[in-house]
């Protein structure tokens, strides 16, 4: 394959997936398609049986795969970066170590519509969530059908509608110098929360398209049973301090052109009720001055004002619960 045209390069991104790479890697490679595709998978130093697996599907899939072990954990947005340099494909698409692709058209079908459709940056599929080692969906993203084959732009971002980058399918800005140097802003405005940067650079260069196909499953891991994942290793105000970090970086280089207040509201409420709840603040409230001041000021269009309603709907969300 090396000496052929790639026309998709899949990146995969792997940490302590011992259990869950074999279905990862087996997805991609059932693919039927007639494009050419590779396999790229970059591991952040896991210390499980992780990198013996993807040894030994290197050794008998030479042709397809290709490695990269970091000799030391460099988190998620270096390793993504560092993955994407990889990648020789016409289109690129990610896959996590733990998640897996549930059709085997998925390559076929998106690169049949991106290359019929030069005006979009990347298109994106429906995504199943599955929990753990089960077969089935408890949910589908996006939840909003009428967001279904349609267009989607910076003007959707700042209202703040869902998108998701699990079942992006991007063309290859990576094989240009400018596009790998444009890109490289993502692990310089936060080691956190990858995907809200990764959002906005792309739709920076244009609008993507959301399909009306379903072909990822994204595995949600309880805390209890898997303790190497995001959500289990950080603390509810440390995810505070990363979302906050990372929209005020954004701000500071994007907020002229892109309006980041929706977003300052749906990351202020739920860390606002945390507050409450643990009373720490003085944490809190150390992470809340760094807001910029044109999301604080006048008070009453102010970030404390606007997220009320989405304050009480975590409130009464968590009731109904009950």
């Amino acid at each position: 394959m090396s000496e052929k045209q790639i026309d998709v390069s899949v990146y995969m991104l792997t940490y302590y997936h011992e259990k869950y790479i074999r279905q990862a890697i087996e997805s991609v490679l059932a693919q039927k398609t007639h494009y050419n595709y590779e396999l790229i998978i970059s591991d952040d130093c896991s210390q499980d049986g992780t990198r013996e697996i993807i040894k030994e599907y290197q050794e008998k899939y030479p042709d397809i795969i290709r490695v990269n072990f970091n000799e030391k954990n460099e988190g998620i947005p270096a390793n993504i970066y560092k993955a994407r340099t990889m990648c020789r494909g016409r289109y690129i698409t990610n896959l996590s170590g733990d998640d897996y692709w549930i059709n085997e058209n998925k390559i076929e079908v998106e690169t049949k519509f991106m290359d019929e459709h030069p005006q979009y940056v990347a298109c994106f599929s429906r995504i199943e969530l599955r929990m753990n080692f089960e077969d089935h969906a408890y949910d589908i993203l996006p939840h909003d059908l009428s967001q279904l084959n349609s267009e989607y732009s910076i003007k959707d971002y700042e209202q703040c509608k869902p998108l998701g980058l699990l079942g992006m399918f991007l063309r290859n800005y990576f094989l240009t110098e400018e596009g790998r140097e444009y890109f490289a802003q993502a692990k310089k405005i936060s080691e956190f929360v990858d995907d809200a940067v990764d959002e906005v650079l792309l739709l920076r260069k244009g609008p993507v398209y959301i399909m009306d196909f379903v072909a990822d499953a994204h595995r949600v891991v309880d805390a209890d049973i898997e303790k190497m994942n995001y959500n289990s290793r950080y603390s509810r105000l440390e995810k505070f301090s990363h979302h906050i970090s990372l929209l005020n970086g954004m701000s500071e280089l994007w907020g002229d052109e892109i309006d980041f207040s929706n977003w300052y509201d749906t990351y202020f409420a739920p860390g606002f009720l945390s507050m409450l709840v643990s009373r720490d603040f003085k944490g809190y409230g150390e992470i809340i001055k760094t807001i910029p001041e044109r999301y604080r000021k006048p008070f009453y269009k102010s970030v404390y004002v606007r997220s009320i309603p989405k304050i009480f709907g975590f409130v009464f969300d968590y009731l109904k619960r009950r």
